[in-house]
C-alpha cells in the first residue's frame, strides 16, 4: 500500500445486489477482503483511504465506514 495507513472498512451494499457479487469488484479498486456478511448486506476488508474514496464511487456501494473500535472507561481512574 505503498506507506499509505491502512484501515479496516465496513462496506455496506445497496439493498438490491448481493454482497457475494460485488466483491470481485471491490478487490479490483484494492480493497482485501476479509468477510462477507451476506444476511446483513455487507463487507469487511483492509484498504487505504484512498481504496475507501474509490469504493465509494461504485453504484452497488451504498456506504464505506471505517471500522470503530470502543473501549470501556477504566472506573478506577
Amino acid at each position: 500500500m505503498c506507506g499509505a495507513q491502512v484501515h479496516i472498512y465496513v462496506v455496506t451494499v445497496v439493498a438490491t445486489v448481493a454482497p457475494e457479487s460485488v466483491v470481485d469488484q471491490l478487490q479490483a479498486r484494492g480493497l482485501q477482503v476479509k468477510q462477507v456478511l451476506a444476511a446483513l448486506g455487507q463487507v469487511i476488508g483492509e484498504g487505504s483511504e484512498q481504496v475507501a474514496a474509490a469504493l465509494r464511487d461504485l453504484d452497488a456501494v451504498e456506504s464505506v465506514d471505517a471500522q470503530q473500535r470502543y473501549r470501556a472507561i477504566d472506573e478506577g481512574s
